[in-house]
């Protein structure tokens, strides 16, 4: 029997990130884990010899963005823009896409805000390509 790339896990290197506000296309080299886990409530009661544990509140991980420096600073800007309003949130959106381009899987991150910007290190005896990281906050996916 033949193997068909359709049952092939998803690779990791083809993947779009879209936030309001940034041009469309902007690529970036790197994006942290996605992360989600749900909270535990402990709950004592009198007569048993042990706690109970219920399922609690979902909470979710900050993630981070890196990229090539350019001469624009849309992501700056877009930190300055979270800085300057506290009533600006977005929606965010990271897809997974197979090896042909096609979308797989595609994460929401509703209410999402940059919380920081990080400019790269300089080094005259580098050839490394500058690198700038924002990390955005988030509420929850959607």
């Amino acid at each position: 029997m033949a193997r068909s790339v359709v049952n092939d896990p998803l690779q990791k290197f083809k993947y779009v990130v879209s936030i309001p506000g940034l041009p469309n296309g902007m690529g970036f080299n790197k994006v942290s884990a996605l992360k989600r886990e749900l909270g535990t409530v402990e709950y004592t009661e009198g007569g048993y010899s042990h706690t109970h544990k219920l399922v609690g509140r979902e909470t979710v991980e900050a993630v981070t963005l890196e990229r090539g420096m350019f001469a624009s600073k849309d992501l700056e800007n877009l930190y300055l823009k979270s800085l300057n309003d506290p009533n600006f949130r977005t929606t965010m959106t990271i897809t997974l896409q197979d090896r042909f381009g096609k979308p797989q899987r595609t994460w929401k991150l509703a209410e999402a805000w940059v919380k920081s910007w990080e400019g790269s290190d300089f080094d005259s005896s580098s050839e490394d390509v500058a690198i700038e990281k924002v990390v955005v906050e988030f509420e929850y996916y959607l």
